[in-house]
């Protein structure tokens, strides 16, 4: 890890020159990094002061970045209210990794009160600590309560400091020095010097080094490395850092990018494949039993007593026909002719999804491919916002599915029990049409013209959806309820969604895939939950 104990004395001694009496104006935080804005007290110049707390690329420097709107809001309130306070003194101890500012700002009443920041780059540990005068934790970023196995890190405890290594200024043992400082000594550098330009707080320059697998920057040049010398070695950690941290941030989105694509995949394949197996199904069967049902429906009424009669179909094959006693032979050939027509009904519109999703997963099949290669942060950031407003498909304005009427006016969904109630109780305005199908488990649907009349067409869209997101999708002729928003109320002691309505009209809808289509439904439902 380049950023070590000997680049933490750098650092140290850089912030003792010049940051000893500024004064922090202005703190952003997000998440794992904070970014200070302090005037120093000798010219009254700004600098920005980062502190980053990611495991991996933990560090503190000078930066010339501005904060990202993101970073406008702390995640811990204690964080916001330090501010202003002026650097009293900065302090690191020796190979450590560990800095400690203290402070000095107005407490509630306007008298001076010191405290200090403490911040831990301790790897998996690192940690920004408050402290008061007395050694107590006021707040942290990471608290550790008491009774865990090591120290604790709590409210009104002492603070304990990460245990000591061992120092070489004392023990004078190259073993005790950071990696990178070993590596340095063992390939022919002097340690003598190294300890007195760490006494020194490495006055040097600090040096860029390169090699075909990493960029990195430390105290002295490294063997096996191209070297470069910095101008500024706070700056220079910002740049190496900064780019280690775009890199690490493309590679996640990638990683996110292939995974949803994958899963979405994966759910599309499901789905053709339960599809074309549907697809077999042509209904005949229930066509041949409606014919001999009315074939053969006089026999049954000569003879009320009958109830299975034997018979032959088309083919020659000996059917046998059977029935409830009282059941009217017409209505059961009725019913035989519905599910026939349910099944046409599917039939036509799997012939629209199935191409669909067989040219999403040739999309997500190029996407795959494509996303192996490098790309810019961008590129990512754009694939995953493009999968998130396709999951979404029109949920831009809110939690329900949202469509538009041929005329113009605003049609709203809900998704389930919890969407429904909301959207009728809470969303939907008192002159509002309200739509659901009738005896059927679905979804409210919402038409949302306010004291307008809507046009037939209007309804008929709305009604469609109601059919289309309801256990009656694949029926031929639903029945769809409506009445004003105002007309419906709670069901008293039952589930969310479950409602009284009364002044109610009703539509008779058979599903049109090109009024569907027209809606969009259809794709969103590929989209929405397949």
């Amino acid at each position: 890890m380049p950023f070590d104990a000997l680049v933490m004395r750098a650092i140290e001694a850089r912030w003792r020159e010049r940051l000893i009496g500024a004064v922090c104006v202005r703190l952003f935080a997000a998440n794992d990094r904070l970014l200070l804005t302090v005037k120093r007290a000798h010219d009254q110049q700004s600098e920005q002061l980062l502190v980053v707390l990611k495991p991996g690329v933990q560090r503190l420097h000078r930066t010339e970045r501005a904060a990202e709107k993101k970073e406008k809001r702390a995640p811990f309130p204690w964080l916001s209210h330090l501010v202003p306070f002026t650097i009293q003194h900065i302090s690191v101890p020796p190979f450590e990794r560990v800095m400690s500012i203290g402070i000095e700002r107005a407490d509630d009443w306007g008298q001076p009160q010191e405290e200090t920041l403490v911040v831990e780059l301790a790897g998996h540990l690192t940690n920004l600590i408050l402290i008061d005068a007395n050694g107590l934790v006021v707040e942290a970023w990471r608290k550790i309560p008491p009774g865990r196995p090591g120290r604790s890190v709590w409210p009104k405890k002492p603070y304990e400091p990460p245990p000591r290594l061992p120092n070489p200024l004392e023990t004078r043992n190259p073993q005790d020095l950071p990696p990178w400082g070993r590596r340095w000594v063992a390939e022919g550098g002097d340690f003598d010097r190294l300890l007195e330009n760490f006494q020194e707080g490495f006055p040097g320059p600090g040096y860029l080094l390169f090699s075909p697998q990493a960029e990195d920057i430390w105290v002295y040049p490294q063997a096996g490395f191209q070297t470069k010398a910095t101008e500024d070695v706070e700056l220079a950690l910002d740049e190496v850092f900064g780019k280690r941290e775009r890199q690490q941030r493309q590679e996640a989105l990638k990683a996110q990018v292939i995974s949803q694509v994958k899963e979405r995949r994966a759910h599309l394949i499901d789905k053709r494949n339960q599809y074309q197996v549907d697809q077999q199904e042509t209904g005949e069967k229930d066509r041949g039993l409606g014919d001999l049902w009315l074939t053969y429906q006089q026999a049954f009424k000569a003879d009320p007593t009958l109830c299975e009669l034997t018979v032959t179909d088309m083919e020659g094959n000996p059917v046998l026909l059977r029935r409830e006693p009282g059941e009217n032979p017409t209505d059961i050939a009725a019913a035989h002719y519905r599910r026939y027509k349910k099944v046409k009904a599917r039939q036509e519109a799997l012939s629209q999804l199935i191409p669909a999703i067989e040219a999403e997963l040739r999309h997500l099949d190029r996407l795959l491919q494509e996303a192996e290669n490098p790309h810019p942060l961008s590129w990512y950031q754009d694939q995953l916002k493009t999968r998130v407003s396709r999951s979404s498909a029109g949920n831009e304005q809110g939690p329900f599915r949202h469509f538009v009427s041929q005329h113009g006016f605003e049609i709203l969904v809900g998704r389930n029990r919890e969407e429904n109630a909301k959207l009728t109780f809470q969303k939907a305005r008192p002159d509002d049409i309200w739509l659901h199908t009738k005896q059927a488990p679905g979804s409210h649907v919402i038409l949302a013209t306010g004291k307008k009349t809507p046009d037939l067409e209007d309804l008929l869209d709305a009604a469609e959806l109601a059919v289309f997101f309801s256990s009656a999708q694949g029926s031929s002729t639903v029945p769809v309820d409506y009445t004003r928003r105002k007309f419906v109320r709670k069901r008293p002691h039952a589930e969310p969604g479950q409602v009284l309505y009364q002044r109610e009209k009703t539509l008779y809808i058979t599903p049109s895939p090109e009024r569907l289509r027209r809606l969009g439904a259809i794709s969103e439902k590929i989209v929405d939950n397949g």
